[in-house]
């Protein structure tokens, strides 16, 4: 089944001879099992008789059910949480003497990811297996609780560890797959292509990791270990009005003023650590995410820029991004 990167623009045209207007029906689903009910129907008149060609935008109608909350690690490989994705059922419509006509009817896996400028207008996803994240070699802080997402085609395939067993793994429906990291290299055989994560464990003795997940360019879920010094920060906030004495004789320890409404932020500054000069890619794909948890708390990444850092012209690459929780020091949900 055909992918498309719902944080660009996907457009459905219609463009039949002779036609005054044009319909789209949308059928959405978590699972590529459609009722007979469209969830969205979008329609559209010619402009003119020589400009017929009618174009509609599905991206942000299927963000609407995309809402990626937080990865949950599993010790084998099994589909992806159902909201991470959706599946969507099109049928194109063409206005023809006062009637709409079926053109076709089409399917796509929509994926919370993004296009760049260069992937140009319209860019479909065909490959029947392929790895959902950069080809980079991870480090991770333990080989036992982080995963990779992966898209799979119905078929079976073959999941080898370079120190296990291998497993099995059959796909009865083209989904996105979570394979758990447990080893410093998987090779995921039955594709058309392998699939291949490679991936190193990396202690350090003085500074405790921390593990920042965020949902990257292809719409899965990337693990990014910051392994080096952090430091936290917090600001704070708040309003006040003066006060009236109660008596003349007034208490000298009330003051004169009273604050209200008082909130506070906490920052903090983590650090990768020594990594190769592909890791700026996980760093680009960190910094336009919709989604990131650092050690499972909800973040607002607050770096706005960061220069491209090269071993030719830095020696020793680290990346330093600072972060705000995306919630307050004190609990004001109502």
């Amino acid at each position: 089944m055909d992918r498309i990167n719902i944080r660009t623009p996907y457009f459905v045209e219609v463009n039949q001879f002779g036609q005054t207007g044009a319909k789209v029906e949308l059928f959405f689903a978590y699972t590529p099992s459609y009722g007979s009910t469209p969830t969205y129907t979008l329609t559209e008149l010619v402009p003119s008789a020589v400009q017929t060609n009618l174009s509609f935008n599905i991206s942000n109608y299927a963000k609407e059910f995309i809402k990626p909350i937080s990865p949950i690690y599993t010790t084998s490989a099994t589909a992806e949480n159902t909201q991470t994705k959706i599946f969507v059922q099109i049928k194109r419509y063409s206005l023809l003497s006062g009637v709409y006509t079926l053109v076709d009817t089409t399917e796509k896996l929509c994926l919370n990811g993004f296009n760049t400028y260069a992937d140009g207008y319209n860019k479909v996803i065909t490959s029947d297996a392929y790895a959902m994240f950069h080809n980079v070699t991870l480090k991770v802080k333990d080989l036992s609780s982080a995963y990779a997402n992966v898209y799979l085609d119905a078929g079976s395939y073959t999941i080898d560890y370079d120190n296990l067993p291998a497993e099995p793994l059959t796909v009865t429906t083209d989904n996105v797959f979570k394979v758990p990291i447990k080893s410093n290299l998987i090779t995921i055989e039955g594709g058309t292509d392998d699939v291949v994560i490679n991936a190193e464990q990396e202690c350090d003795p003085k500074y405790t990791p921390l593990v920042c997940t965020y949902v990257n360019r292809f719409g899965g879920w990337q693990y990014l270990t910051f392994f080096k010094a952090n430091s936290e920060q917090i600001t704070t906030n708040s309003k006040e009005f003066s006060l009236l004495p109660a008596y003349i004789n007034y208490n000298v320890l009330q003051g004169q003023r009273k604050g209200f409404n008082f909130q506070g932020k906490q920052t903090i500054k983590a650090n990768t650590g020594w990594v190769n000069e592909r890791y700026f890619n996980l760093i680009q794909d960190l910094m336009l995410s919709e989604t990131v948890l650092l050690d499972n708390k909800p973040v607002i990444v607050k770096s706005k820029s960061m220069d491209k850092k090269t071993h030719l012209k830095n020696n020793n690459i680290n990346y330093e991004i600072e972060f705000e929780y995306n919630f307050g020091l004190i609990n004001d949900v109502i």
